[in-house]
């Protein structure tokens, strides 16, 4: 692992474990998940992930094509990706490091999807062509790009402010994520059968 990585993964560490464990995902890890609960799950990851994508813009094939994905399943599930409710307040994505910052956190997300399709795909049915290819990173090569974004990470922020802005921004972005989901989960709250703890 390089320094670069080895920062931000020290830096972001606490609140992600934190996410971890955020009750508008739970259902996700769930062997009693439920239609519902995966829906409020995507609707939360939905208004995170949307306004980032946006943010992000840009002509790189990558930008909002897991994005594209989500409002697929969403689809599938009976949604409209476009009426659903969005973050805001999300930090500054203008400088280099801080745009880097951002697809650290996006794209290391897709790593924790993975993870947890199979639990969807067992309980509900849902798998990389219907109703979870969100999950699955359908299509994509997220091996192949999570390699060339560390080379990335380690190539342009190897100046120490560097690391230290993306840090801060990474940090940033994880706690607006943890301040939108708890929100989500306010206005959605599930059935007391699938709160956890």
């Amino acid at each position: 692992m390089g320094p670069v990585r080895h920062a931000l993964r020290a830096a972001t560490q606490p609140i992600h474990d934190r996410l971890d464990k955020a009750a508008i995902l739970r259902p996700l890890t769930s062997p009693d998940i439920t239609v519902d609960g995966y829906r409020a799950a995507l609707v939360a990851l939905h208004g995170f992930n949307a306004p980032m994508e946006r943010a992000l813009g840009g002509p790189e094939k990558r930008v909002g094509e897991r994005l594209a994905l989500l409002r697929a399943d969403l689809a599938d599930l009976g949604l409209d990706a476009d009426a659903l409710p969005v973050a805001d307040g999300l930090p500054d994505l203008d400088r280099p490091a801080a745009r880097l910052a951002a697809r650290y956190v996006l794209d290391g997300s897709a790593h924790g999807g993975r993870a947890m399709l199979p639990n969807v795909t067992r309980a509900l049915g849902f798998d990389a062509t219907r109703g979870a290819r969100f999950l699955a990173s359908a299509g994509i090569d997220m091996a192949g790009r999570w390699r060339d974004l560390l080379a990335q990470l380690e190539r342009d922020l190897a100046e120490p402010a560097a690391t230290a802005e993306a840090c801060d921004a990474a940090v940033a972005l994880f706690a607006a994520l943890e301040v939108w989901l708890d929100r989500c989960a306010l206005n959605n709250p599930l059935p007391a059968g699938e709160r956890v703890g």
